[in-house]
């Protein structure tokens, strides 16, 4: 994994944390740091310098808002210190447009499609 494309997923990672708890965050944030960037980061390309910027913000405010490490976004830099890989299943939702990395994994039954908070959009099932 080259150093982008590392750094790209610590910003889905952060977006998936976002996608995970867009309600309380919004709401500790507040609409004035809220909305702009959110519209950016909810609409806008991940490969743009413009939704990167957008996810920094999100996740300042965050932090300023008293959410310890904002939305994930520090990292100390080092041996051992990225966290580990999601232990591997067979059967899971994704982000049906890739902004983010949350991928919802499911045991058993397969329930009712989840629903991305960020597109508004059924998540995407992969399977095996």
């Amino acid at each position: 994994m080259g150093d982008g494309t590392k750094a790209l997923r610590v910003f889905e990672d952060a977006v998936e944390y976002l996608c995970r708890n867009v309600d309380a965050v919004r709401e500790l944030i507040g609409p004035g740091l809220w909305e702009a960037p959110f519209a950016v980061v909810r609409a806008g390309d991940p490969s743009t310098v413009e939704w990167r910027e957008a996810v920094r913000e999100l996740h300042h405010a965050a932090e300023a808002a008293g959410i310890p490490g904002g939305l994930g976004l520090s990292s100390t830099m080092g041996v051992g210190d990225w966290p580990s890989a999601p232990t591997p299943r067979s059967v899971g939702w994704v982000c049906p447009t890739g902004r983010c990395a949350r991928v919802d994994l499911r045991e058993g039954a397969v329930p009712d499609t989840p629903t991305c908070a960020l597109a508004d959009r059924p998540m995407r099932l992969v399977d095996g």
